[in-house]
């Protein structure tokens, strides 16, 4: 085998070579995806390889023991292998800022689900949101605006489900992982009985991040 491939055998398609010279960013890649985060256009080189050589990417990523996903929404990540674990420290955050933001949306006018994407969210932004919602942020140790902006926020910023525009933030398309949770969970619940409080319901959808 030459160095610059990789051979697979699959006992149900036989062998397969992977051109590793084609999978310029493989390093970059695999060391993202491994973090928990999410790529999208926003990563436009990173995107393109994956988008360009998916099945070479996925195959090698299987042989490793690793579910290479592409969202039809337009991002990539790693599965999660075990979904009937609980809920990561970050994951919470994460669904419940996103449970409190449609409902902030929402009581403006907004679609809300189209807003998340269209609206960018500044200091102002947070401060509202907790100020509405502090009983409920100080469940998972969220105790100031200032703890959305650097506990939440900045940590989807490191997982590709927001970028930061100067001193403003954007969500991206990989919240939808979140959203269409939140979308169903927010039918059985209401704002008061706080529908993420039961932790054995929820599967993990990022890995916890250091501390």
């Amino acid at each position: 085998m030459s160095s610059s491939s990789y051979t697979q055998s699959n006992p149900m398609t036989g062998t397969n070579i992977i051109d590793l010279s084609q999978l310029t960013s493989l390093t970059t890649i695999y060391q993202k995806l491994m973090s928990g985060f999410h790529i999208t256009e926003n990563d436009l080189i990173l995107w393109q390889s994956l988008d360009q050589h998916l099945s070479s990417y996925q195959a090698l990523f299987s042989g490793l023991g690793y579910n290479l996903i592409k969202d039809a929404r337009g991002y990539f990540y790693f599965s999660t292998p075990d979904t009937s674990v609980t809920m990561t420290k970050t994951s919470r955050r994460i669904a419940l800022f996103l449970y409190t933001l449609i409902e902030f949306w929402a009581d403006k006018g907004y679609d809300p689900v189209a807003a998340l994407f269209e609206q960018t969210l500044s200091r102002d932004t947070f401060e509202k949101l907790f100020h509405q919602n502090a009983s409920i942020y100080e469940q998972i140790d969220i105790t100031s605006p200032s703890d959305i902006r650097n506990e939440v926020i900045k940590r989807m910023v490191r997982l590709g489900f927001a970028k930061e525009i100067g001193k403003e933030y954007k969500l991206l398309a990989p919240c939808y992982r979140y959203i269409d949770a939140v979308m169903e969970l927010s039918d059985k619940f209401s704002m008061s009985d706080s529908p993420l409080d039961d932790e054995d319901e929820q599967a993990t959808l990022v890995p916890e991040e250091n501390q």
